[in-house]
């Protein structure tokens, strides 16, 4: 009799475990269906998958599952193409495309026609008590503006299960940030994305040393770079000052830095001064090519500090002498 029993719970839980599976495995050829439907309606045939986001816009082990399902499902149908997901990450980081909206429309198009794709598909997926809601929106490369989407409601089953179970699992306590720096800058700019401050800038021997620290606001990883030769300073008599090429080929404007989310990191940009000293407040002028391709900074106002010399160093104590008779 109890086996019997056992034997019936079993049967009852690899029931309700395969239509779950099977419910899941509908779901998401539903949404497969509904994507491709809207593509064929405006007769494109080749779409681009972002990774989906979750609630808070950022991309997580789940969003990129679910892209790669849907991509799965998509591509076993059979009626459009899919473009390969290395190649398309590889085409966006080219372009210094981070994120579909109106500010990215140039970097949005060049992928696109790069990639030969006639959309974007991107999604967003939330935990509701039913299972998880996800929609998937079809973007034009062209205006970087929604024309289509489709929505299903996912049980919390299979892969899709493990995966919310570690994502709700108890978070470890975050690192710990590091402080603000105690010295106020020399001036700062912030835009959307990071937070830049001259923290000193200082002439040693024929070269002028400005010190960057830089502060990553945004949800993602970016990368921070600027071009040699139009980065430079400016004294209030018109004279310039360029990047010494020698002492920038590891530089900020040469090779760039990476910067993860909600960290900072200094930087040092190098200038040659062998003609003369700048004289008074100076001007760095700054252009940008990443993240933000081909914008300029401009932060005035800036104190000199020249390094101290032999004359106004301490000098070093001196040996006692004999005592005079």
């Amino acid at each position: 009799m109890i086996r019997l029993v056992s034997c019936l719970v079993l049967l009852i839980l690899w029931h309700a475990s395969a239509h779950a599976a099977s419910k899941y495995e509908d779901s998401v050829k539903e949404l497969a269906e509904g994507v491709a439907a809207e593509a064929i309606k405006m007769k494109k045939s080749r779409l681009a998958l972002l990774d989906f986001v979750d609630s808070k816009g950022e991309v997580t082990p789940i969003g990129q599952f679910l892209a790669e399902e849907l991509a799965t499902h998509l591509l076993v149908a059979g009626e459009l193409k899919v473009v390969d997901r290395k190649l398309l990450i590889a085409t966006m980081e080219k372009h210094q495309l981070t994120h579909l909206d109106t500010s990215q429309a140039k970097a949005a198009k060049k992928v696109a026609k790069a990639l030969r794709a006639d959309l974007y598909v991107t999604g967003a997926y939330l935990e509701i008590p039913e299972g998880v809601q996800v929609t998937a929106k079809l973007i034009g490369p062209y205006t970087v503006y929604p024309v289509g989407a489709a929505r299903t409601i996912m049980p919390k089953a299979g892969p899709l299960a493990a995966l919310l179970k570690q994502a709700n699992a108890p978070k470890p306590p975050a690192p710990i940030a590091e402080p603000e720096p105690s010295t106020p800058p020399l001036g700062a700019h912030e835009n959307e994305l990071y937070k830049v401050s001259v923290m000193a800038i200082a002439r040693q021997d024929d070269q002028i040393e400005i010190d960057l620290l830089f502060v990553n606001s945004a949800p993602h990883p970016i990368k921070i770079g600027c071009q040699l030769l139009d980065t430079y300073l400016l004294d209030e008599q018109g004279e310039q000052w360029q990047q010494d090429v020698a002492q920038n080929r590891e530089g900020l404007c040469t090779r760039g830095m990476e910067l993860n989310p909600r960290r900072q990191q200094h930087a040092r940009l190098s200038f040659l001064a062998t003609n003369k000293p700048p004289q008074g407040l100076v001007t760095l002028h700054y252009h940008e090519t990443s993240p933000r391709p081909d914008r300029v900074i401009t932060l005035d106002g800036l104190k000199f500090e020249a390094a101290p010399t032999a004359d106004t160093e301490t000098p070093a104590p001196q040996e006692p002498g004999p005592p005079s008779p």
